[in-house]
């Protein structure tokens, strides 16, 4: 069974996992590196399902039913922020100081690694410079925040962004029309999950939502600020990723006027509206837009976030 299988876009990286497993020099840690929704963690589960099942073929009804008792994976708290120190010390240690219960190795998948508070990045350094001969444990990040001497001691893998015919690709294998699956890949803009959130939406009537509320904020009103905040919490990440797809366009049409930068067609309409954008202004707020949309994930207000992005989105189309 090939666990890679379903693996888009990353097959450099797939076949460096591979050559390892072929030849039994797995690492004892690795960082899974990139942007987010290009397959990281996908990556993670397939290389923790091949090592264990290599290892215990008669366990693979174990593992699809996630119960598997050599794998652990851990991840941020609902109502937490971050990564928190005792998910180090008092769940993952003593579960790896327990030897193998069936397989050969005891498989740690830690998600979202740049969420790792200090304090718990600093333990798991610990384990890190000396682990248990049987383990492997895989981080996977959005970011590279983390402390230098953890990221010295993983195996470093990068994913990079997909292309937009591999995105389709994945659509078309679903069964997806044509149209739709190239009009997802250019809203994806690299990401499958990006993609898969504009799937599971009547995105037509969001982008519709979107281009009003460019229009409203382009007046400069600060109540326009307020308004659009409200309206986002429909569904405030595909907003966001619409809002940014739309002054992008806007922006790169300006300065281009050429249709085939865009990611959207519609969005060249819009352009007539709207004066020449300030460059630096667009640069700024798409860069903190960029840093804000982040938050969404963690347990900040998200109305509270909706409001600090229109505030970017007013600025950058003054």
């Amino acid at each position: 069974m090939n666990s890679f299988q379903g693996i888009v876009g990353q097959d450099r990286v797939v076949s460096t996992l591979q050559k390892a497993l072929h030849s039994d020099h797995i690492s004892h840690a690795y960082l899974f590196i990139g942007p987010p929704g290009v397959g990281k963690y996908c990556t993670a589960r397939a290389l923790a399902q091949a090592i264990i099942i290599n290892d215990d073929p008669m366990g693979e009804a174990y593992w699809r039913e996630q119960v598997h008792p050599d794998f652990m994976l851990v991840e941020k708290a609902d109502n937490k922020t971050l990564i928190g120190i005792e998910q180090i010390t008092r769940e993952l240690e003593p579960w790896l100081a327990l030897k193998p219960y069936r397989a050969n190795h005891r498989v740690v998948i830690i998600k979202d690694a740049h969420l790792l508070s200090l304090p718990a990045a600093n333990a798991l350094l610990k384990t890190l410079e000396d682990p248990p001969l049987y383990t492997v444990i895989i981080l996977v990040a959005d970011e590279n925040n983390l402390l230098e001497t953890v990221v010295s001691r993983c195996q470093l893998l990068r994913f990079s962004s997909l292309n937009d015919t591999d995105i389709q690709n994945y659509f078309l294998a679903q069964g997806m029309e044509t149209e739709q699956a190239v009009i997802l890949a250019r809203l994806g803009q690299g990401s499958i999950s990006t993609a898969l959130l504009f799937a599971a939406e009547e995105w037509e009537e969001l982008w519709a939502l979107a281009a009003s509320l460019i229009e409203a904020l382009a007046t400069g009103k600060e109540y326009e600020v307020f308004s659009a905040a409200e309206k986002m919490e429909k569904n405030p990440l595909v907003m966001v990723s619409l809002l940014e797809t739309i002054l992008r366009d806007i922006f790169i049409y300006q300065q281009t006027g050429d249709t085939e930068a865009i990611v959207m067609e519609r969005n060249q309409l819009l352009c007539a509206k709207f004066k020449k954008l300030n460059s630096r202004k667009v640069m700024s707020a798409m860069d903190r837009i960029n840093s804000l949309k982040k938050l969404y994930k963690g347990s900040v207000n998200s109305l509270l976030l909706n409001i600090n992005i229109s505030y970017e989105l007013l600025d950058a189309l003054q």
